[in-house]
C-alpha cells in the first residue's frame, strides 16, 4: 500500500547553503519545471489531500485525475493533436512566445467530385487562403472592360473535362466554392492545422481504378472565382493556366510526398507549415488587391492576379483518380481548416477573443512537425496519432521532479520550499510514486 505522507527521498537532512548555492538551486528548478508544471503540482497536492481524507471519496479522486490529464493535454499537446487530427481540433490556436488576443474557428465543408467519361479526375487546393465577402460585387479593372466579382473567391480547383487523360496538359480547370469567402469580421489569419479527406461514395459493385494524393510546393496562383461583365449578368469561371501541367499525373507520382491507393481506400492529406513565415498572420483578401492579369478570349475568361502578401501560395494538396467509375459523382471531399484570426476592429465588441498562454519550445514544435512530414498522405480512414509518442502525465512530472530534486533539497534547507503554495505536498506525492516504482525511464 502506498503511504502518501512519505517524505521525499533525499530531503530529510538540513544543510546550510551559500547565496551562490541558493541561486544554483533556483536555476536547477527553472531548468526542469515550468509554470504549467507548478499548476500540476498544485493539482497533485489537492489529489494527495483527497487520498489521505477519511473516508476516501473515490468519485472525487477519479475526477481530479481526469482533470489532471485533461489539463496536461490542453496545455501541452493541443497543438500536436491539432496537427495529427485537424478534424477533431476545433478552436485550436498556435502556441506563441508573445501571444496576442485572437479568436479561432474551424472551416469544414464537403463537396462531391465527379469523374469524366473515362473515369478520370484531378483536384488541387491551397488551404492557406481566406477572403472577405466584401469582394462580392466589386469591380476588377481590366484594359478593355470591367469585371464584377460574383459569388465567391477560392483556392480550390477541379478538372474533370472529358479531355483529361492523365497524360497530357489541360487548361480546363474550374474553381470550386469551398466557402473560403467569409463575412467581413476578420482582419488577418493564420492556418493552425488542416486536412482533406477524399472518400469513394459510389456503388461497390462498380468500383474500379485507383486514386492518389500529392503535395506540391510550386508558387501557384490558385486564386479563382466567378466574374461577369455586368452586375447582374451571367457568371463565368475564371481560368488558371498555371495548373495545366498538373493534368499530367506523373507530376504527382514524381512528387516527394506522393501516395497511390485503391479507389475504396481513398486519400487523406495533412497540412504542415513549410517554414516560420507560416506562423505569421496574413491579411484576409479583399477586392482591392485583385487585378486581372490577362484576358484569354472575348467570352470573359480572365485570370486573377493576387497580391502574394495576402496569400500563402506554396502549399498545395493534389488529388487524382484514374480509371474509376465513369461520369459519376463517386467521390466526396471533406476539408477541415483550423484558423486563428485577428478580428476586424469594428467587431471587437462582438467577437470572443482570448490570449493563448501556452508556449511550446521550438525544438518540440520542430519534432512534432517533422513527425507529420514523415507521413502527410495516407488512406482516408488512416490515423498516424499512434506514430507520435506522448509521455504519460505522471511519468513526465515524476521525471522532472527527479531531475530537479537537488534544487528542491537546497531550497528546503534554506527555508524557501514553503514559499510556493502546495509545493511540498505535491512533491511528496511525486516522491511516493517514485518509491512505489511507478516511474519508467524509457518513455
Amino acid at each position: 500500500m502506498i503511504n502518501f505522507n512519505t517524505p521525499i527521498p533525499g530531503l530529510e537532512k538540513s544543510t546550510v547553503f551559500s547565496g551562490s548555492q541558493k541561486t544554483e538551486a533556483i536555476d536547477d528548478i527553472k531548468n526542469n519545471v515550468d509554470n504549467n508544471d507548478l499548476i500540476v503540482i498544485n493539482k497533485l497536492s489537492n489529489l494527495r489531500a483527497s487520498l489521505n481524507a477519511a473516508p476516501v471519496n473515490l468519485p472525487s479522486i477519479k475526477q481530479q485525475i481526469e482533470n489532471l490529464s485533461s489539463f496536461n493535454k490542453a496545455q501541452n499537446y493541443a497543438y500536436l493533436s491539432s496537427l495529427l487530427c485537424p478534424e477533431k481540433a476545433r478552436g485550436c490556436k498556435m502556441p506563441s512566445q508573445i501571444p496576442v488576443p485572437s479568436c479561432s474557428f474551424q472551416l469544414h465543408n464537403s463537396i462531391s467530385l465527379s469523374t469524366n467519361s473515362s473515369g478520370n479526375l484531378a483536384f488541387l487546393m491551397n488551404p492557406c487562403f481566406l477572403a472577405s465577402d466584401t469582394v462580392i460585387g466589386q469591380t476588377v479593372v481590366a484594359n478593355d472592360t470591367d469585371y464584377y466579382v460574383r459569388n465567391f473567391l477560392t483556392s480550390a480547383w477541379v478538372n474533370n473535362d472529358n479531355e483529361l487523360s492523365g497524360s497530357a496538359e489541360s487548361i480546363k480547370w474550374r474553381p470550386i466554392n469551398f466557402f473560403q469567402t467569409l463575412p467581413d469580421v476578420y482582419d488577418s489569419y493564420r492556418l493552425v492545422s488542416a486536412s482533406i479527406v477524399i472518400r469513394y461514395i459510389g456503388r461497390i459493385d462498380q468500383v474500379k481504378g485507383e486514386v492518389g494524393g500529392a503535395i506540391f510546393y510550386d508558387q501557384l496562383n490558385t486564386l479563382g472565382g466567378q466574374t461577369s461583365t455586368t452586375e447582374e449578368g451571367d457568371v463565368t469561371d475564371t481560368q488558371c493556366p498555371m495548373l495545366s501541367k498538373y493534368a499530367i499525373f506523373d507530376y504527382a507520382l514524381d512528387s516527394f510526398y506522393s501516395q497511390t491507393n485503391s479507389t475504396l481506400e481513398g486519400v487523406r492529406m495533412l497540412y504542415f507549415p513549410l517554414d516560420n513565415s507560416y506562423e505569421e498572420y496574413t491579411k484576409v483578401m479583399n477586392g482591392t488587391v485583385i487585378t486581372v492579369e490577362q484576358q484569354l478570349s472575348a467570352d470573359n475568361k480572365v485570370i486573377f492576379n493576387p497580391n502574394y502578401d495576402y496569400y500563402k501560395s506554396t502549399f498545395n494538396w493534389f488529388f487524382w483518380a484514374q480509371g474509376c467509375p465513369e461520369s459519376t459523382a463517386c467521390f466526396k471531399a471533406d476539408i477541415y481548416c483550423n484558423f486563428e484570426c485577428l478580428p476586424n476592429a469594428k467587431f471587437l465588441n462582438y467577437m470572443p477573443v482570448s490570449i493563448n498562454n501556452v508556449y511550446i519550445p521550438p525544438e518540440r514544435r520542430k519534432e512534432w512537425i517533422t513527425a507529420i512530414q514523415h507521413h502527410p498522405i495516407m488512406k482516408a480512414n488512416e490515423d498516424i496519432s499512434g506514430e507520435v509518442t506522448v509521455p504519460d502525465l505522471f511519468l513526465k512530472m515524476i521525471k522532472k521532479f527527479k531531475n530537479g530534486l537537488p534544487g528542491f533539497e537546497r531550497l528546503r534547507a534554506i527555508g524557501l520550499i514553503g514559499a510556493i503554495p502546495s509545493f511540498k505536498p505535491g512533491l511528496a506525492l511525486a516522491g511516493s510514486m517514485m518509491q512505489s516504482n511507478m516511474m519508467l525511464d524509457d518513455y
